[in-house]
């Protein structure tokens, strides 16, 4: 060994040396502490000794991932169907109702059909375009097909149904004009006033239904508009106003998709879109509808009937000054008679009765006189002079006082039926009076 590292080695030795004796101290100050702790106390002495708590190991945090929720179709209920009805066939002379109009007056037309299904002697009849209106006249013109539309139709009762495509512009060339606005409104109700003196003109009962309630705020004000313009001029042409607009609002007035049907259940009135009907919806129009016909015709009553008395073949005709008149059935007053006589019908013909015999002898037929002048036929006398008629004696017409006893047959007496008298017969029989005696028991 060399003596570098005997020097290391000793240099090593003194310095443990050195730290040995604050080492041993602290040691053994760890150790006491270590048994103070061990040592049990008063209440271990009496208790037992302590239970540790269990060491609880945390763990680290796992991070979740997101968690995808799918969400479940509910499936709903299918709202209660309306059970429709087969429309029972209908008599020949049934009323007609006629509906016109929009996509509306289709689903009131089904309504009513459903509705007077077991009603005979009414038929419902309808003529509507879905997408017209007043305001579109240039796509189609009310005031000019309805003339066509009744004349075609001849109806007892007119239904209009017109209004809810009606929110927006009125044309006038290049100019346009927003709704409510005064040329707007000007415009709109010279239409309504030309289409409700057509049906005055016609003569039949008509029934103008308010436009319906529409979803929307602005949409709804529109509506109400129109409405406020379509109640005074149609009932100034003596027509009548039904009003449908409580029956699909609530009690303020705002919009709503269900509510109670014609049977008082809660049911979907109008379809997810807002606008159209369901068929509980069409159901409660025809409703209003019916009822007011009803109350104001008294149609389909059975003893009461106030319809107008206007032919089936009247038409409307629009004249040189181009006001509309009601044209009845035209009769010729230049027509040839319908028999070779003049007389009016309802006269007796002469008969001779004899009762020996109990035979009638007819007289012969008074010549055929050539006809009468045109001006003095009796149909030209009654209808263009205005000349009473001579009435037949004993006839409904016939107002002689004291009243006229009707010609009876005639009675002749045995000796003018023998064969030497058959030509006093026939003498007498030439002008309708023979001279006839009476036949009595004396006489016998």
């Amino acid at each position: 060994m060399s003596r570098k590292s005997v020097f290391a080695l000793l240099a090593i030795l003194v310095g443990v040396a050195l730290v040995l004796p604050d080492f041993q101290p602290a040691m053994a100050q760890n150790i006491q502490v270590a048994q103070a702790k061990k040592r049990p106390g008063l209440f271990e002495r009496l208790f037992g000794p302590r239970k540790s708590a269990p060491t609880v190991l945390k763990r680290a945090p796992v991070r979740k991932r997101p968690v995808v929720t799918r969400r479940r179709t509910v499936k709903r209920a299918p709202a209660p169907t309306v059970k429709t009805v087969n429309v029972a066939p209908k008599d020949p002379n049934a009323r007609k109702i006629l509906v016109v109009g929009d996509y509306v007056a289709a689903g009131l037309a089904w309504g009513l059909d459903q509705a007077l299904a077991k009603e005979t002697k009414i038929e419902v009849a309808k003529r509507y375009d879905g997408s017209s209106g007043l305001v579109r006249a240039d796509y189609f013109d009310w005031n000019k097909q309805i003339l066509d539309i009744l004349n075609e139709e001849n109806p007892d009762v007119v239904v209009v149904v017109l209004g809810a495509n009606d929110r927006q512009d009125m044309r006038d060339g290049n100019q346009r004009y927003s709704i409510q606005s005064p040329k707007w409104e000007e415009a709109y109700v010279q239409r309504i006033e030309g289409l409700a003196d057509t049906l005055k003109v016609y003569g039949r009962p008509f029934f103008w239904v308010s436009a319906p309630p529409l979803r929307g705020t602005s949409t709804m004000t529109d509506i109400a508009y129109i409405n406020g313009l379509y109640k005074p001029l149609v009932e100034k042409a003596g027509g009548h106003y039904v009003d449908v607009w409580n029956g699909f609002t609530n009690a303020n007035g705002q919009y709503i998709t269900t509510g109670p049907d014609i049977d008082g259940q809660t049911k979907a009135l109008r379809t997810s879109d807002g606008i159209n009907f369901t068929s509980a919806g069409k159901l409660k129009l025809a409703y209003y509808v019916d009822r007011d016909i009803r109350r104001a015709t008294g149609l389909g009553s059975g003893d009461i009937d106030l319809l107008a008395s206007t032919t089936l073949s009247s038409t409307i005709e629009i004249g040189p000054d181009g006001k509309k008149r009601l044209v009845g059935p035209v009769i010729s007053l230049s027509d040839p008679l319908p028999g070779a006589s003049a007389e009016l019908a309802g006269k007796p013909d002469p008969t001779i009765f004899d009762p020996v015999t109990a035979t009638l002898i007819v007289p012969p037929k008074a010549p055929v006189e050539p006809p009468a002048p045109e001006d003095e036929t009796p149909q030209y006398r009654l209808v263009v002079k205005g000349e009473a008629l001579t009435a037949s004696a004993g006839r409904i017409d016939d107002f002689a006082w004291p009243p006229r006893a009707r010609a009876s047959q005639e009675f002749v007496s045995p000796a003018d039926t023998a064969p030497d008298g058959e030509a006093a017969a026939e003498d007498g029989a030439g002008d309708g009076k023979a001279a006839l005696t009476p036949v009595s028991k004396s006489s016998q």
